[in-house]
């Protein structure tokens, strides 16, 4: 399977310019060969927008969301792309998989909101895998590679690789990469994450994206400036019948998480 990155710095407000961009570099990556290009969160409209959300949020049908089903048909690759959404009166950062027929595949709520997100988002509540022509696909976003939660519920629910549309800033370089190298080792899985670039108020993103195999071993590793860049990855990955992670797991830490958690947030 052939993954492109497109680290970019999405322009805040401006969704015109953003479409662009987003189906300029789908245009490229196609002519790398590609089989899915990943875009970073909130790659539509840009991160900060605070009270703006109500105006710039759509749902998966929204105008925005349809021309991008466009580009997927007419250029003939898959994406992943994220972006405000509304439904109803709650706001989600989503990223959905867009395949090369313009369908939507699946779709994905970020769960961990970080900072001030949950001021003008809601958190999502469920850890979807979903079936693509490559293999089994989950998704997640940004604040969720910290948790290895996430990471693992998506394994066990037969994931064959992660995606993660990302907005990290400084000073979270070094977290980005030994989270990422330790959610794709414990479970044994390939992970990508596309990170922006650029600054937005006193937020300066950093980019460094990556794909690691199943071991934690880099495929790609970005710098920080604007970059697209396409690798060749297996998702047919032999692993060490040492480790067994998954089968090993001892089921009842997952009942002392609950109560424990339980307690902290009383």
């Amino acid at each position: 399977m052939n993954i492109s990155l497109a680290q970019f710095s999405p322009k805040l407000k401006d969704k015109e310019m953003n479409l662009e961009t987003i189906k300029s570099q789908m245009e490229v990556a196609k002519k790398q060969y590609t089989n899915l290009i990943v875009f970073p969160e909130m790659s539509l409209t840009g991160y900060l927008l605070k009270d703006s959300v109500t105006e710039y949020a759509e749902d998966t049908n929204g105008p925005s969301l349809r021309r991008v089903k466009e580009y997927c048909r007419d250029i003939g690759i898959d994406t992943i792309i994220s972006f405000p959404e509304k439904d109803g009166k709650n706001y989600y950062i989503t990223a959905i998989y867009i395949d090369s027929n313009g369908e939507i595949l699946g779709k994905y709520r970020k769960t961990h909101l970080f900072d001030t997100e949950s001021n003008y988002f809601t958190p999502g509540n469920d850890y979807p895998v979903f079936d693509t022509k490559w293999g089994k696909v989950g998704i997640m976003i940004c604040y969720d590679l910290e948790f290895p939660e996430v990471a693992r519920l998506l394994r066990l629910k037969g994931a064959d690789i992660i995606f993660i549309p990302t907005a990290n800033m400084k000073p979270y370089e070094k977290y980005q990469e030994i989270y990422l190298k330790s959610r794709a080792m414990e479970n044994e899985i390939p992970i990508a994450i596309c990170n922006r670039i650029g600054q937005e108020e006193e937020l300066e993103f950093f980019g460094q994206s990556m794909v690691v195999d199943h071991e934690g071993e880099e495929y790609v590793h970005l710098n920080e400036t604007e970059c697209l860049l396409t690798c060749e990855i297996s998702l047919s990955n032999k692993r060490d019948p040492k480790l067994q992670y998954i089968n090993n797991i001892n089921r009842t830490i997952y009942k002392q998480l609950k109560e424990d958690v339980e307690k902290v947030n009383k």
